[in-house]
């Protein structure tokens, strides 16, 4: 009997051996190596929200004055002398500098004078001639090869009287006076300034040879930059994907580099009608009048400019990676709802080394369409957009998860670990 007993406990210890032998081979099985291919393929997401959705644009700026005039010579020559530094208070006549005109610039003007005067003289001689004999040529009394002959001689003397003036005048336009040049002489030449206000820059120093403001061929030497320093305010450029955003008499929050505590509210006072390109990205010019003026304002300072517009709350809204484009339509990839698990049936043995089977393989799908599994592309409306989130009126529904990169775009194949 005893032995009887013991043969049952031994048949029950090997069973019990044999259903820890099945878990710990389910368990070896079943334990994945690496990372889950799930895992690895798995799209990142985010849920459609209600929420609120706030335009803002955020660029960087300077600080300019509102009035600024450069100064220049109207004559060319050598400066002799300079009478202010950058930051000193100037006045408007107040003399800022002195020139000492090219003397060769002042013969120049003279000679040609005298050009004009003589073209002017064979101009008139050359056309009384040309119509004296036209008047012959129509009675028959001189040959048409005459005629033509003082014809071309007036249309020569009538081109270089028209190219000594031109000369004339672009040689005048270097601003030596006229009773200057006529006596071939020169003296100093007193540059002022045309404005109250403070000297910013100062582009010369003293012996430097500069040249005039006015002439034909080229802008002059910058020899200052007299501003008004008590109104200042702020130049920035907006990319033009942002203009639209942009409009007269919009509220500014401004804050400087050199004073980060220090806030500043402004408001848009111009938008440039055309855009120009700032490395090789098409900016509209933009200025902001600044509400408070002070002292902590100094020109070139960098600003942090935040533009802030329109405004719609309790809407529902998306980020803005959760937004693609399909055929000019814009579309998300929405996220199907995971099905419901069937429990499975049977003994606890046929449970436990079922743990170690793999599931049967469903239908596969090619690569490309691999995302249709668990999302589907839907064709939404979009409305107001901010820096990270767009605001969606038709199309979505408030907790559906979006894909926040594109599913359609097969990831790279890792190494298992």
């Amino acid at each position: 009997m005893v032995r009887s007993n013991g043969k049952r406990a031994r048949k029950w210890l090997l069973a019990g051996a044999l259903v820890a032998a099945g878990v710990t081979a389910a368990a070896v099985v079943a334990r994945p190596r690496g990372k889950p291919e799930e895992e690895k393929d798995k799209i990142k997401t985010a849920k459609a929200e209600v929420t609120d959705v706030q335009v803002r644009v955020t660029e960087v700026g300077s600080v300019e004055p509102q009035v600024k005039v450069d100064v220049k010579s109207v004559l060319s020559g050598k400066l002799v002398e300079l009478l202010v530094r950058e930051g000193d208070p100037v006045r408007r006549g107040q003399v800022l500098a002195r020139v000492e005109p090219d003397v060769n610039q002042a013969r120049d003007l003279a000679q040609v004078k005298n050009s004009v005067h003589e073209a002017e003289i064979a101009l008139t001689e050359a056309k009384a001639t040309w119509g004296r004999n036209r008047g012959l040529f129509d009675q028959g009394l001189l040959s048409e090869q005459a005629d033509l002959e003082a014809e071309t001689r007036y249309q020569q003397a009538k081109a270089y009287h028209d190219a000594a003036l031109e000369k004339y005048r672009i040689v005048e336009e270097s601003g030596v006076p006229i009773a200057m040049a006529a006596a071939g002489t020169t003296q100093r030449l007193n540059v002022t300034s045309p404005m109250d206000g403070v000297v910013i820059r100062r582009s010369v120093e003293l012996g430097d040879t500069v040249m005039s403001g006015v002439s034909s061929f080229n802008a002059g030497t910058l020899l200052m930059t007299v501003a008004d320093v008590e109104t200042m305010i702020i130049k920035a450029g907006i990319n033009e994907v942002d203009i639209g955003k942009v409009r007269l008499e919009q509220p500014v929050k401004v804050s400087l580099d050199a004073y980060p505590k220090v806030k500043f509210a402004g408001t848009i006072k111009r938008i440039a009608p055309a855009a120009r390109l700032e490395e090789k990205v098409k900016v509209f010019d933009v200025e902001i009048a600044i509400d408070r003026q002070g002292a902590e304002l100094r020109t070139g300072m960098t600003t942090n400019i935040d533009i802030v517009g329109e405004k719609r709350e309790k809407v529902l809204a998306v980020p803005v990676e959760a937004i693609f484009k399909k055929d000019e339509t814009e579309v998300v990839y929405a996220k199907k709802p995971e099905p419901g698990k069937k429990a499975e049936s049977g003994s606890f043995l046929s449970s436990v080394f079922a743990a170690g089977k793999k599931d049967a393989p469903a239908a596969k799908l090619d690569e490309k369409d691999r995302w249709k599994e668990k999302f589907e592309l839907r064709e939404i409306e979009t409305g107001l957009a901010s820096v990270d989130k767009v605001e969606v009126r038709k199309g979505l529904e408030a907790g559906t998860e979006v894909a926040v990169e594109d599913p359609t775009r097969p990831k790279e194949k890792k190494d298992r670990e």
